[in-house]
């Protein structure tokens, strides 16, 4: 919960000292501002466990990117997991796990695009 007195926009500021609202701003948005952490922790296990089981099924043509990704998918969420946690939740905090769940997809994708990449690129004899 959030103080009304201190809130940027709550009824106990008059208006002339409301900062105006920009709709348009994604840092506006409520997801960012406040709220549970588990909005993000959740989808971002979530993510986890998709990612891993893609991995492991890529175990069939490749060892080391596949462990590569599965590490680096389960280090970020338990990066994501101790910033939630770490208690004295301010107010950017959701900002902070929104960036490390971008991070951890657009890791997860970029590792999925190199295991491609390396077996398209493979010799067929080889």
């Amino acid at each position: 919960m959030t103080d009304p007195k201190r809130d940027a926009h709550g009824p106990m500021q008059v208006p002339d000292e409301q900062p105006p609202v920009i709709p348009t701003d994604v840092g506006a948005q409520p997801a960012l501002q406040a709220g549970a952490t588990s909005r993000w922790t959740l989808p971002a296990g979530v993510l986890a466990v998709v990612a891993i089981v893609l991995y492991c099924f890529a175990f069939q043509i490749q060892l080391v990117l596949p462990i590569v990704g599965i590490v680096f998918v389960i280090v970020m969420w338990l990066v994501m997991f101790l910033v939630a946690r770490r208690g004295g939740a301010d107010k950017h905090t959701n900002r902070r796990l929104a960036w490390l769940m971008g991070g951890m997809a657009a890791g997860a994708l970029l590792i999925a695009i190199g295991i491609y990449i390396v077996e398209s690129t493979r010799l067929p004899w080889a």
